[in-house]
């Protein structure tokens, strides 16, 4: 005997869903980035790491009248570094070419006016 009609369909399978993008790694599977700079090394800690001529407003200050407070910024994005130009008078350059935004990679060397800035994941 039916008891009023057939049963309800079953519940639809729930899509896949794309899986969630991975977490940044902490430092990519390099290790942490290092700027070399002057014979130092300032190991990149934190997501926006500032490069400029304030001493109160920058992670790694340089003494000289050409660079701007805030110059550049190191970013951590989506699993990758960036070096930045801040909107600084004088700019950043790779190779020769000035740059407003471009991903660091092993070994990579910028300039902020003539200070030249070395990028290690060592």
């Amino acid at each position: 005997m039916s008891r009023g009609g057939a049963p309800p369909p079953p519940p639809p399978l729930p899509r896949s869903a794309p899986p969630p993008p991975p977490a940044p790694a902490a430092q990519q599977s390099y290790g942490t980035l290092n700027i070399y700079y002057s014979g130092e090394r300032f190991p990149i800690t934190k997501d926006r790491f500032i490069i400029g001529r304030g001493k109160q407003s920058s992670d790694l200050t340089i003494k000289d009248p050409n660079v701007s407070r805030q110059h550049a910024m190191v970013e951590y994005l989506n699993g990758q570094y960036y070096i930045v130009d801040m909107g600084s008078t004088n700019g950043v350059e790779y190779n020769g070419q000035r740059v407003q935004r471009k991903v660091i990679n092993e070994g990579d060397h910028f300039k902020v006016c003539d200070h030249e800035l070395r990028f290690s994941y060592s």
